[in-house]
C-alpha cells in the first residue's frame, strides 16, 4: 500500500469490520406480544368458563376450576380428563393444550366445543390464549 495514508488504510480496515451495525441484545427475556395471565382471566375465563355450573363452584365440570386465582393450578401441567396424553395446557404448545383444542373446537377433541352451547371465543380471543400459552403459560 505504498503511498497510501495510513489513515486511509486504518479507515477501510474499521469499516470492512464493522457489519451491519445493528448490535444485537445479550440477555434479558425475549419480545413477546403476549397477552397476562390476569388479562386473560378478567376477559375471558372469569366471566365465560369460571361460572357457576361450570368451571366454578364447589364441584366444577371435569374438575376445573377457572375461578381467578385457581386456574393456573388446575390447568398448568395438569393432565386433561377426556382425553389421555394431553396436558390441560401444555406449557409452550397450544397446539396440544387440551383447554385450547376445546375451546377452538378442535376434531380431536371429547364432547363439545367450549363454552358449552357458545358463544365461543372470538378469532382475536382465541389467539390471545394461543400466544399466552405458546409464551410458557406464565401465572402473571
Amino acid at each position: 500500500m505504498k503511498g497510501r495514508s495510513p489513515w486511509l488504510v486504518l479507515l477501510l480496515a474499521v469499516t470492512s469490520c464493522a457489519g451491519d451495525g445493528v448490535v444485537p441484545e445479550v440477555g434479558g427475556p425475549p419480545a413477546t406480544d403476549a397477552p397476562t395471565l390476569s388479562s386473560l382471566q378478567t376477559s375471558i375465563f372469569t366471566p365465560k368458563c369460571g361460572i357457576a355450573g361450570c368451571h366454578a363452584g364447589p364441584a366444577p365440570e371435569q374438575g376445573m376450576d377457572l375461578t381467578d386465582g385457581h386456574m393456573y393450578a388446575f390447568t398448568v401441567g395438569v393432565d386433561s380428563n377426556e382425553v389421555s396424553g394431553f396436558k390441560r395446557i401444555a406449557a409452550g404448545n397450544a397446539g396440544d393444550s387440551y383447554l385450547y383444542m376445546k375451546l377452538a373446537g378442535d376434531p380431536r377433541i371429547v364432547g363439545e366445543r367450549m363454552p358449552f352451547g357458545g358463544p365461543y371465543l372470538t378469532a382475536g380471543e382465541l389467539e390471545g390464549v394461543r400466544l399466552w400459552i405458546d409464551a410458557g403459560a406464565l401465572d402473571n
